[in-house]
C-alpha cells in the first residue's frame, strides 16, 4: 500500500512539472508576440499637418533645412523638434482594441480633445496619427495610428510637442539694431599732482 502512495505522488509530481513547463512555453510564445510596436518613418518627408480644435491648423513645410509654417518662415529648431518626435514613435502596449464610444471618450479621441497629425512627402501620406489624452505621468500619451481602432500607450510626450499654434512656431522677428551715438570729444579732467 505504501508503494502505491509513493507511485501516485511521483505521477502527480511529474504531471505538475509537465504542466508548469507547458505554462512557461505558452508565456514565452505569447511574450514574443508582444504588443509593443514602433512606428518608424524611414523616408524623408516634407510636410507635417497638425490640427486640433484648441489650436487650429498648423501646416509645416520643409525646404531643405528651412521650414515654413502656414507659408511664413518658421523657427527651424522648433519645427525640427516636432519632426524628430514623429520619425520614430515607440508604443509600450495596446490599451484597447475597441473604437467604441466609451474608449474614445476615456482615452481622449473625441473631436474636441484629440490632436491629428499627418506626415507626408509630395502628397504621399506616411503617417496619420491621432493623439489622445496624456497618461498619468505626462510623458506618455494614448495614440491611434493610420485609422486603426487599436489604442496604444506611446512614450515621448507627443501631445505636449504637437499641441502648438502656428504663431508659436513662427521665426521670431529680429529686433532692429540701434546705432550708438558717437562719444563726444570731452577733455579728461586734470588731476592735481600729489605732494
Amino acid at each position: 500500500m505504501n508503494m502505491n502512495k509513493l507511485m501516485l505522488r511521483k505521477i502527480i509530481l511529474a504531471s505538475a512539472v509537465v504542466l508548469l513547463a507547458l505554462i512557461y512555453i505558452v508565456q514565452v510564445i505569447a511574450g514574443s508576440r508582444s504588443s509593443v510596436k514602433d512606428f518608424v518613418i524611414d523616408k524623408t518627408f516634407d510636410t507635417i499637418e497638425i490640427s486640433s480644435s484648441e489650436n487650429g491648423s498648423v501646416n509645416l513645410k520643409r525646404y531643405g533645412d528651412f521650414w515654413k509654417v502656414n507659408d511664413e518662415e518658421a523657427d527651424s529648431a522648433k519645427a525640427k523638434a516636432i519632426s524628430d518626435s514623429l520619425i520614430s514613435i515607440k508604443t509600450l502596449s495596446v490599451i484597447s482594441k475597441s473604437s467604441g464610444e466609451d474608449a474614445i471618450e476615456r482615452y481622449g479621441f473625441t473631436d474636441s480633445q484629440k490632436i491629428t497629425v499627418k506626415v507626408s512627402d509630395n502628397g504621399k501620406e506616411y503617417l496619420n496619427l491621432e493623439i489622445g489624452k496624456d497618461a498619468a505621468n505626462g510623458q506618455q500619451n494614448y495614440i491611434r495610428v493610420n485609422g486603426k481602432s487599436e489604442i496604444y500607450l506611446a512614450s515621448g510626450a507627443l501631445r505636449q510637442k504637437c499641441s502648438v499654434k502656428a504663431d508659436e512656431l513662427k521665426k521670431p522677428a529680429e529686433a532692429p539694431k540701434t546705432e550708438e551715438a558717437p562719444a563726444a570729444d570731452t577733455p579728461a579732467p586734470e588731476v592735481a599732482p600729489s605732494v
